[in-house]
This record gives C-alpha cells, structure tokens and sequence, in this order.
C-alpha cells in the first residue's frame, strides 16, 4: 500500500538514503532524528563510496594479527578495556565468522551488493541535484614497504581482482606522477580508478535532507524513547508524543541496540569509533583521496581542508576522545605529507559494526512491520543508496535487487 505512513529512526545517510527511495516509491515518510540529518558517523567518514570493498574483516588471518596490534600503540587497532565485557558476544560471533565456509558466504555477499552500489548511487545523486559534490578521480592505497606491497597483491589484491574490482598496480614512480606533492613514503600501490569521493560528507546528507523535505519527506528532530508494536503496525514514543506508523525502519547505527532491546532483539553490534582530522596542509596538494594501507589511514582532499580518516577503537560511543588516536594519526599525516601540516579540527564518532562484516538489511521475523538497516560498519557512506532501495523493494513486497537471507537479522538468532 504505497499511502501507508512509514517511519524512519536514524537521519545518518543510510536512513537518508533509505528515506528518499520510500519517498520515490510513494510513500508518506517521516524521518526522526534527536541530531541533525547527517551529524552521526556520516559526518567523519573518509568520504570515499568504496566500490573495492568487497572482503570481510572477520577471517582468520586478520585475527591472527589483532593481539600484535593491540600491543602496538601506532597500530590502527585499540580498544579501552572498560569495554572488552561488551564485546564478548560480538567477538563469539566473528571468530566463527573467519571460517572459510562462512567468510566466502560474507565476501559473496558484499560483492553481490557492491555490484548494484554505482546505478542506486547514480540516481540518488540525479535525483537530489548533488553530483558536484562527487567527484571521479579514482582512490590510491600506498605501501610502505616493498614486501607489504607485494604481500597484498598475492591476496586481498588478488581477491579483489578475482571479485571483478577494476584495479592497477603502481610504482613509486607512477604514484609521484599521480600525486607529486606526496611525500616518498613507498614502495608503490594499487590504485582504483572506479573509486569516488565527496568533498563533503554533510553537505551530501544536507542535500539528501532538502530534497526529502522539498518533496512531502517530514524531519522530526525528537529521540525515539521506545518502540511498541500494535497488531500490524507500531507505535512510536517520542519525547512528549507518540506516533503510529504502518511501518518502521530502524537505521540507527549503534543506538539501534538498544532501541531493539525491550522487543528482545539482541544483534551483537558493537561501536568501532573512528577518528579523523581536518588538516591545513599549506601548498601541499592531493586530486584523489590517498590511503597509507599499513596504517589504514586515508587522506581526502574535501572542501573545508585535507581529511585523514582511520582507524579503529573498540569503545563505548559516548567515551571521550582518545588522545593517543589523533598523535598517532598525524605522524602518519607528517610522514605522508612530508611536512608538520595543521589541525584545523579534530573529530571522533562511532562506526555500528557486525562481526560478519556484513550489514542487518531486512524485516524482523516476529514484527515484519519493523525493518532494519544498521550495521555497515566502514562502509555506510558506500552501501547507504543499495540499502534504501533494498528497504523500499523489500517493505513493496517486490524481489529485492540484492538476496537479503545474508543480511537477515535472524542470522544471529
């Protein structure tokens, strides 16, 4: 029934994205955030729309990894130990995620989505009038070291090309013609000439947001306080009102957990916080976002400065600032770029993070009158337009572009 009344917790661009397909599909919708649209871990990302990112973290070899990097206080890796209790059941669930069997399920998967990301990107971008704030320059990711380099082309490169990703090795040599005011920090690179960035990240979900509220969209700005089914629909407590909807989607990143608890929905999401820096540097130039993949760091030339984005601590959302993430973070930026650039800003937010890598995209098997759409970790930004529109074909009862069984969330019941 496309007058049916649907809501949406969570103005971050997955609930944006989401929002605007509804809206398209003719539905009434109305969108209710406590923040405004795009302020959550949409505003800090690195702004790439990833289309190489196509492998899950949850395999054995990275886990492998994980204690030498804990260890390492200049590793992207931390965690504060006040929150490793928080952490046991998600860590349960992605040591069985690394098996083979099921890490070849989440890569095919995420491939699956990925291969659909670009035309739902195109039209959202179309549709709200925002192409000039992508750009198609491609993306590099850099290695320090030669044998680095040459591990990651025997396997996540080679993966990744076995997967369709349009990719090309680089030189030392061939990265300086790319971007000559980089430092000589490696020993070469891949880079993704199908890769795009924005210049800015809440302008993007500013525009999403204008554009649902020009054409019939409502924005609420009121915290959801609790979520009642009631027959075949679902009420809504607000602060100081309550609303029914016909239907509900939940795309309230790591808030969604514990807005599912009282309907005893428990997926094991955890907060990943990433940080980034807005940086002044000076003369020095880049035409293309640049990642150190050592360091998984990315550099992104947006409009209000340089952005180095990364890393990922393992801690509650509301904890403060860690300042050891954001010293490390721009020695990275002065071995890069050469020279001490300065901060401008700095900024810390929370990723929601599965421990199969893959996000909850799909309805609730005891209320399918609530969908979920949480859960996409470091790829919010780049999976936000396939999302919304699975959601929209999914809640229209029509076969959804993408299977959703591997998104389901009764995959962790």
């Amino acid at each position: 029934m496309q007058n049916s009344h649907i809501g949406i917790i969570g103005a971050g661009v997955v609930g944006l994205s989401t929002a605007l397909c509804l809206l398209r599909a003719g539905y009434q919708v109305t969108l209710i955030d406590k923040a405004d649209p795009g302020m959550g871990a949409s505003f800090g990302n690195a702004g790439l729309f990833a289309d190489y990112a196509r492998l899950p973290f949850a395999r054995f070899a990275m886990m492998r990894k994980m204690p030498g990097m804990l260890l390492d206080n200049t590793s992207p890796l931390s965690m504060q130990a006040s929150y490793i209790p928080s952490l046991m059941p998600y860590g349960w669930r992605f040591f069985k995620a690394c098996f083979p069997t099921n890490y070849e399920r989440g890569k095919g998967a995420l491939t699956a989505l990925q291969h659909n990301t670009q035309q739902a990107d195109r039209l959202l971008l179309q549709e709200t009038g925002s192409q000039d704030l992508v750009k198609s320059q491609g993306c590099l990711g850099l290695f320090a070291t030669e044998t680095g380099f040459s591990d990651a082309r025997a396997g996540d490169l080679h993966e990744r090309q076995q997967q369709g990703v349009n990719l090309q090795f680089l030189s030392a040599d061939e990265v300086k013609e790319l971007e000559p005011d980089l430092a000589e920090f490696h020993a070469g690179g891949v880079f993704y000439p199908d890769t795009r960035f924005t210049v800015s990240p809440v302008s993007l979900s500013r525009q999403y947001a204008s554009h649902f509220s020009k054409n019939g969209g409502i924005l609420l700005q009121d915290e959801v306080q609790a979520i009642k089914p009631n027959g075949t629909s679902v009420v809504l407590t607000l602060s100081d009102q309550e609303i029914s909807f016909d239907k509900l989607v939940v795309c309230a990143g790591v808030e969604s957990k514990m807005l599912l608890k009282a309907l005893r929905v428990n997926i094991p999401l955890v907060s990943e916080r990433g940080y980034h820096l807005t940086l002044n540097a000076g003369d020095k130039k880049l035409n293309r976002p640049v990642g150190w993949l050592d360091k998984a760091v990315f550099m992104t030339p947006m409009s209000d400065g340089m952005r180095l984005a990364g890393t990922a601590e393992f801690a509650a959302a509301d904890a403060p600032l860690n300042p050891e993430c954001t010293t490390t973070m721009l020695e990275h930026a002065r071995v890069m770029l050469g020279q001490d650039p300065e901060i401008k800003s700095t900024w810390v937010g929370s990723r929601p993070s599965t421990p199969d890598s893959l996000p909850v995209i799909g309805p609730l098997e005891d209320y399918p009158q609530i969908s979920l759409a949480f859960g996409h970790g470091h790829l919010g930004l780049t999976l936000g337009a396939i999302t919304g529109q699975l959601i929209s074909e999914s809640i229209q009862g029509i076969t959804t572009s993408v299977d959703l069984a591997p998104f389901a969330p009764a995959r962790f019941n």
